[in-house]
């Protein structure tokens, strides 16, 4: 789309918006608030300059406008561009709102999150991205110290009973003669980086997935208390008050430890959620050398009668109703991914995005899934 009709576009979208009578109220505000300059009695440029003069009209006009047309809701937009994917790309991307929040939110985890050294007595660490196969290792590994070292595994994998050997890191360990491992979601703050090549920390596992996958996964899980369309929660919050997991949070966790990684190589192992479920046994492996536990292969052999969906389901927690493992059915009637969610996830993705573990993000990938099955 040349820049004449992509004016032209944005231009009919504004004054759609200003033509509904019961909607589009901070559009309005935004465009009413530019006009208003014209009534103050002081100018910021004299009117007696000639051109110039009228510049400070001109500018608070066109200021109204841009903010106008930013805060337009998604669903006015996506009904008023039904065009072809070029024109998408133009128009379905962050606005400079979501970024300043986004940044305030880094910003503010920097200060404050230092998870990684507020704890002691910790042998190794599993962070984890949520709906990213977390109960999944978490249980296996579970399975695999508890043969280890002889005591109880964990009665389920989901609920509380799922944190009997892998836990947060202030709860108690039930055994004192095993390691103890803490998890977590956590994004810890830059200066994590800057403290690791001076202070000594225990190995860390970071479990990844593929971001739209996860994000479909999340929404289904937590679809019944966000009463938000599919479309809204592709696009998120950046201040990270509305969602527990959306595109936002799954860019810092990615970014965070992608910077951490290369920081301190040889003390974060990523694992790919894919390649956990092609090759489950040389991932194990993998965790547990990086860890550097001792696991005999009856150990491994316990941990691996639980590779499969329907093996995991069969040990949820009857009385947990977080939605861990769902049925292909239920992964099924998620709505996939329209075109304009698509391409706002790829513009996000291409402007935010450092480290994607090998995923290959980029503007021609394939059509995303509506879940990893």
């Amino acid at each position: 789309m040349n820049n004449s009709r992509w004016l032209l576009a944005n231009t009919l979208l504004v004054f759609k918006a200003l033509g509904r009578p019961t909607s589009c109220w901070l559009a309005k505000c935004a465009v009413g608030i530019g006009a208003l300059y014209l009534f103050v009695p002081y100018d910021l440029i004299p009117d007696r300059i000639p051109i110039l003069g009228h510049a400070d009209e001109a500018g608070f006009l066109f200021l109204g406008f841009v903010s106008a047309r930013l805060l337009v809701p998604a669903e006015l937009v996506d009904s008023h561009f039904r065009l072809t994917g070029d024109a998408l790309w133009l128009f379905e991307r962050p606005t400079l709102w979501q970024h300043l929040l986004f940044k305030v939110r880094i910003l503010r985890s920097d200060l404050a999150d230092f998870f990684l050294y507020e704890h002691r007595g910790i042998a190794a660490y599993l962070i984890t991205g949520k709906n990213s196969g977390t109960h999944w290792l978490k249980f296996m590994l579970s399975c695999a110290l508890a043969t280890q070292y002889d005591i109880s595994p964990p009665r389920y994998a989901s609920g509380k009973h799922s944190n009997a050997i892998l836990r947060d890191p202030r709860d108690p360990l039930p055994e004192p003669n095993i390691p103890r491992i803490a998890c977590s979601h956590t994004v810890p703050s830059i200066m994590c980086s800057w403290l690791w090549r001076s202070l000594p920390h225990a190995p860390v596992v970071v479990l990844v997935r593929d971001i739209p996958a996860a994000m479909t996964s999340h929404y289904m899980k937590w679809r019944n208390h966000l009463d938000d369309s599919f479309s809204r929660y592709v696009r998120g919050d950046p201040s990270g008050r509305r969602y527990k997991a959306d595109i936002w949070w799954y860019v810092r966790f990615f970014n965070r430890w992608g910077d951490l990684a290369c920081a301190n190589p040889a003390n974060i192992l990523v694992v790919r959620y894919e390649d956990l479920q092609t090759e489950p046994e040389a991932c194990l492996r993998r965790v547990a050398l990086h860890w550097k536990i001792d696991i005999s292969e009856a150990a491994f052999c316990a941990a691996l009668r639980f590779t499969s969906r329907d093996a995991i389901r069969s040990m949820l927690d009857p009385d947990d109703t977080e939605k861990v493992v769902p049925t292909r059915e239920e992964a099924n009637a998620i709505n996939a991914y329209s075109q304009a969610d698509e391409v706002f996830l790829r513009n996000t993705i291409a402007h935010y995005l450092r480290h994607d573990f090998g995923y290959g993000y980029s503007f021609n990938a394939p059509s995303f899934p509506a879940i990893n099955q």
